[in-house]
């Protein structure tokens, strides 16, 4: 470590005692974090005014050190005042990690993260150099945004045993679904529905699996997708205008090989620490706000066709439902920030992937919405809209199977998928009061594994904006926020399975319940000192089956906060009973339904 890095983390340390700590409830990637084979800096930077300002620099593997396992330590310090900024980190024109910031006080935060980059290995052995970018666009004016972000990445590498079938295996190509811009020494994320999210790939000819990996995120007007309404209801009322936003609460994040679909998600409802009511998230960020979830779709019954020598088509779009199109499906608004990763295991007996029987089971999703619409007419005979309800559901369920055959040997390979969503609103003084009651699940399947993962999404929503005329997001107000949401997911990652470092399912419960009251001052991006109030808790659960001894088996973590403190915080080698999500009580001013 340089003499300059080294002072820069003497005085981190210094500050970070006096700094509050901003924690997400995660899994750590391994038991033990403290004894390294070998760690190095990647860097230090300082995001201010940093919009299309990127950190760019270049990644070497350590040399004369033996090492199987990459973990990064992302530490971040901020001071002041600041909305609540995402950032992404990219080795080329790859995406490998998307997170997000916390939102500063003036007296100052800290937070860090560790994230196990293993599958990514073939990038970081690269012989050559790999060109690092780490995107994090923040403003600065010397009056109301004044927060910087000070940002240290250290990789840290562990010479783990792997002891599952194999053992380590990582994938032998890693291509991009990206802009491929760095060249330019900037991100190569799509912007859909803008951009053509498609690139041209060639595969290997000998193939022998590949799973894509895809990262995507609604930003602006697509950040709370899930409490938007269909288009032709956004202006249900009049003086309101602009509050709502249109293109409806469901979105679907498509995969299609050669215009053919692949695979889809139906993501997970992020709420950002600026969201909503940003009261509710300091000292406990969000559900997964440090690292935003991607989501795998195993590929390798297209294999045959995709290893023919040729290039073919990967593109990735988001869609919404729309209530005048005839299968349902239709646009969505700015702006949703994707990319993805082809990873590609190779069969080295093999000069050729062949296939037969390809079939492909896809049917459009199946809707039903049902809108209520609350009016008022005064006695002389004018109508106006005083609340809106509707419930809004879909169901899917999709199917990719055939047979390849290299060196020599053939197998029945398949990826299946089942989903299923609800959401349910209720809309009154003009919408400033809005309830939400949503749900998805699904399950899907791949000849990998004989596993069949499942996931859950509950979440109940309720915020209640009191705004001058002017409105909320120009002059003081105050929101009023009540959440209560879960993740549940159990199963498999393909890719953790593929590459080893996991050899079983692993099964997740969190919860996280939270009601704050928020009141905005002259510089809207902070609360008010003694006037707001927050509750929260977080409960953390989760099981696995990791690929290596120094692996986490089982992991808890509860932690309860008041107003910008934690005044509990347990965890440890275990699991704890996770209570399930329920309703929200009918808070004061809100109607029953």
């Amino acid at each position: 470590m340089s003499l300059s890095c080294l002072v820069w983390l003497l005085c981190f340390i210094g500050q970070a005692r006096s700094l509050l700590e901003v924690i997400q409830a995660a899994t750590p990637p391994r038991l033990n974090l403290s004894t390294p084979t070998c760690r190095q800096h990647i860097f230090t930077h300082s995001f201010g005014n940093s919009y299309g300002s990127p950190f760019v620099g270049y990644y070497n593997p350590p040399s004369n050190c033996a090492y199987t396992t990459t973990i990064f330590n992302l530490s971040v310090v901020s001071r002041g005042r600041q909305y609540d900024r995402l950032a992404t980190l990219w080795l080329g024109d790859v995406e490998v990690w998307r997170t997000s910031t916390a939102m500063p006080t003036q007296t100052g935060i800290h937070w860090s993260f560790q994230k196990d980059m293993t599958i990514w290995d073939t990038l970081l052995r690269s012989r050559d150099p790999v060109k690092i970018i780490f995107e994090l666009n923040n403003i600065i004016d010397g009056d109301r945004y004044t927060g910087l972000f000070n940002a240290t990445l250290e990789a840290l590498y562990f010479n783990d045993l792997y002891k599952g079938k194999g053992g380590l295996h990582t994938a032998e190509h890693i291509y991009a679904i990206s802009t491929q811009s760095s060249s330019k020494n900037t991100t190569s994320l799509f912007s859909l529905p803008e951009d053509s999210g498609a690139v041209n790939l060639t595969l290997p000819r000998n193939a022998r699996s590949a799973v894509v990996s895809i990262m995507a995120s609604g930003n602006a007007a697509e950040e709370f997708w899930f409490t938007n309404v269909p288009t032709e209801y956004v202006n249900t009322f009049p003086g309101n205008e602009g509050w709502l936003y249109g293109y409806s609460p469901f979105r679907e994040v498509q995969l299609l090989i050669d215009g053919q679909l692949a695979g889809v998600s139906w993501p997970f409802p992020i709420l950002f620490t600026g969201g909503v009511d940003p009261g509710a998230w300091r000292p406990i960020v969000g559900i997964d706000a440090y690292e935003l979830p991607s989501f795998e779709i195993d590929i390798t019954p297209w294999l045959g066709l995709l290893a023919d020598g040729e290039s073919h088509i990967f593109s990735v779009r988001v869609v919404g439902y729309d209530t005048s199109a005839e299968d349902g499906i239709g646009s969505v608004g700015e702006n949703w920030w994707v990319s993805g990763s082809v990873f590609v295991w190779i069969d080295h007996e093999s000069r050729e992937t062949t296939t037969e029987g390809f079939r492909s089971e896809i049917a459009s999703p199946s809707f039903e919405f049902r809108p209520t619409l609350g009016m008022h007419t005064a006695e002389n005979g004018t109508t106006t809209n005083t609340s809106f309800y509707y419930a809004l559901t879909a169901t899917r369920s999709l199917k990719v199977s055939s047979k390849i055959t290299s060196g020599g040997k053939s197998r029945l390979v398949s990826w299946s998928q089942n989903l299923s969503y609800s959401n349910i609103q209720n809309m009154t003084d003009f919408a400033f009061n809005q309830s939400l009651a949503m749900i998805s699940s699904g399950n899907h399947s791949s000849s990998a594994s004989d596993i069949v993962s499942s996931y859950t999404y509950p979440m109940n929503l309720f915020s209640a904006y009191k705004v001058q005329s002017e409105g909320a997001t120009t002059h003081p107000g105050s929101v009023f926020c009540g959440v209560d949401r879960s993740k549940l997911t159990n199963g498999i990652s393909i890719l953790s399975f593929l590459t080893g470092t996991s050899t079983g399912p692993k099964t997740l419960k969190t919860r996280q319940n939270v009601t704050s009251n928020y009141h905005w001052n002259s510089t809207i991006v902070e609360g008010t000192a003694g006037v707001d109030t927050m509750d929260g808790e977080v409960w953390f659960s989760s099981s696995s089956t990791p690929g290596f001894k120094g692996g986490v088996r089982k992991h808890y973590h509860y932690a309860k906060a008041k107003d910008d403190a934690l005044v509990e915080d347990r965890k440890g080698w275990g699991t704890i009973p996770v209570p399930s999500t329920e309703p929200l009580p009918v808070f004061e001013g809100e109607p029953e339904v």
